[in-house]
């Protein structure tokens, strides 16, 4: 499968969505788990354990709503802390969805974003941890000194994703999002496997 096919999903498409109905058709899935200081995403245990229930050998993802306003250290602690409270396991995967700079400079949500990272580095090591964002918002400056990270950038109806700076490769690119959000992982679906570092059993 070249380009595997990956969904994600939050709260914001209902409880229980129907995962058993993507058996074969998709290689990987992401969930949100936690945005900022206070909220929880409801469904995410359900969503997390459905997908080890699809496939073991599927990769997940895990994604934190940062909110550049409050504590980064905080909300990485909190968002690293509720996935392994739900099980984290070897090929599972940490995501930064950095989309909004609560009225904050480029140069300030820039910098909460990369101790965010750094912090999930520490508090997870051996698991991936990329970040989600979409260009206009990346080529403001928002994720300057993130290029150490690997890229997940939203950017729809084109037949290309455009690579921000301070990326120059893309690893996933989402889609489109209706009516859900669609993925595709930038390689063999061998490689995202290799990329995740997934075991050969879990």
């Amino acid at each position: 499968m070249n380009e595997p096919q990956g969904i994600d999903i939050s709260n914001a498409q209902g409880a229980r969505w129907p995962w058993a109905a993507e058996r074969g058709k998709i290689a990987f899935g992401m969930a949100k788990a936690t945005e900022g200081l206070s909220f929880t995403d409801p469904d995410f245990a359900a969503n997390w354990a459905a997908m080890l229930g699809l496939n073991r050998l599927m990769p997940r993802f895990a994604y934190h709503f940062f909110h550049p306003d409050q504590d980064p250290t905080a909300q990485a602690e909190r968002f690293v802390a509720t996935v392994k409270a739900h099980g984290l396991l070897p090929g599972d995967n940490f995501v930064l969805d950095l989309e909004t700079a609560d009225g904050m400079t480029p140069e300030f949500t820039a910098g909460s974003g990369v101790t965010f990272l750094r912090v999930v580095n520490e508090l997870a090591p051996g698991h991936r941890v990329l970040v989600y964002t979409y260009p206009a918002f990346a080529e403001a400056g928002n994720c300057a000194g993130m290029e150490s990270w690997f890229l997940w950038v939203a950017n729809y109806q084109v037949k290309q994703p455009a690579i921000p700076a301070p990326w120059t490769h893309w690893s996933f690119w989402q889609t489109g999002e209706s009516p859900v959000d669609t993925d595709v992982f930038n390689g063999t679906e061998a490689e995202l496997l290799t990329f995740c570092r997934m075991p050969k059993s879990r």
